[in-house]
């Protein structure tokens, strides 16, 4: 952006365009590109492709994987002019580049397997009621029911605020107006619908989160949903909610070496596939993208109900004979 001469006014609205966690992972590859420019005596706004691949070359030679090297092609088609009439990002040579590494160093799966969702609810089914838990762990069971009947990002789970809920009898939908990693000009942002849980009362999410309306009004300053559960009852950030989530594993006696808080989200959706769930009414709840076209195709089921989901994770198993 630096060399197309924007002013840093100009600079600083463009690069509102990039999510937090992108700027993030973006400078960490434009500090590399920086100290390899100054070792090799070019300049970072060089557009020479032969500078731009043998920088790649040296970040593959040291074991950096196909989705490091994509972040580090796109953060350089920032800072980078046409390459031969191209962006850095769509060069031909660095398009196969990319290609090549995507097939020597293909990128792997986080998770090979999942872990089974009855731990956590196993977990919940052996605390006392909603009405008993200290504010620690009924703040601890709140977040991890959501995360497992919303299947969202911890990112929106922290974007939950009050005032964009919407309470009826037995059912509440929550409105996500905040920028998340889903949020587009023109596109609809998330509406979560959280159903009462009749089967069983310890696992109700709009029962969980009515006692905790209750507990923390007496202190609640903020229209975020998610608070501290110790004074000052400040807002958390999303690394609070993921030690939460990370806190209710290792409680289930789920392996955190290897299961992370985004793993509720593949352990919830994961379950209600496998409970015969639609694709279309999982990919709706999770808020992913209908170009799965494959999984869309051949496992489709067709179960006409809105519910299905949050009622097909909270479901005890089905004993086979």
């Amino acid at each position: 952006m630096n060399q197309a001469g924007l002013s840093s006014d100009t600079v600083n609205v463009m690069m509102s365009s990039i999510s937090s966690s992108s700027r993030g992972q973006y400078q960490s590859a434009l500090n590399r590109w920086e100290v390899f420019c100054s070792t090799n005596n070019c300049s970072p706004f060089t557009s020479d492709i032969k500078i731009v691949l043998d920088f790649l070359t040296s970040l593959y030679k040291h074991q950096l994987g196909y989705s490091a090297l994509n972040t580090t092609r796109s953060a350089l088609s920032l800072i980078l002019g046409p390459i031969d009439g191209f962006t850095v990002g769509t060069h031909p040579l660095v398009s196969r580049f990319l290609k090549a590494v995507g097939r020597l160093r293909p990128p792997k799966p986080k998770y090979n397997s999942t872990w089974d969702v009855n731990s956590v609810l196993n977990l919940f089914r052996g605390w006392p009621n909603n009405s008993e838990l200290s504010l620690r762990a009924l703040s601890q069971k709140l977040v991890g029911l959501l995360a497992l009947v919303t299947a969202q990002r911890v990112q929106t789970l922290h974007a939950i605020k009050l005032s964009s809920m919407k309470f009826s009898e037995n059912k509440i939908e929550i409105f996500i107006s905040s920028n998340i990693k889903t949020s587009k000009p023109g596109g609809a942002q998330p509406c979560l619908l959280l159903v009462k849980y009749l089967s069983e009362e310890k696992l109700c999410v709009v029962d969980t989160v009515n006692e905790y309306l209750l507990r923390t009004s007496v202190y609640r300053k903020h229209d975020q949903l998610l608070l501290s559960f110790e004074s000052p009852y400040s807002t958390i950030t999303t690394q609070t909610i993921s030690r939460w989530l990370k806190m209710l594993l290792n409680e289930a006696n789920v392996d955190v070496s290897m299961y992370k808080a985004h793993s509720f989200r593949h352990a919830s959706t994961s379950k209600a596939y496998q409970a015969g769930v639609s694709a279309d009414v999982i990919f709706a709840a999770a808020g992913w993208s209908r170009n799965s076209l494959t999984f869309a195709k051949f496992y489709n089921k067709k179960i006409d109900d809105k519910f299905a989901f949050a009622d097909s994770v909270l479901a005890r198993p089905v004993n086979k004979v």
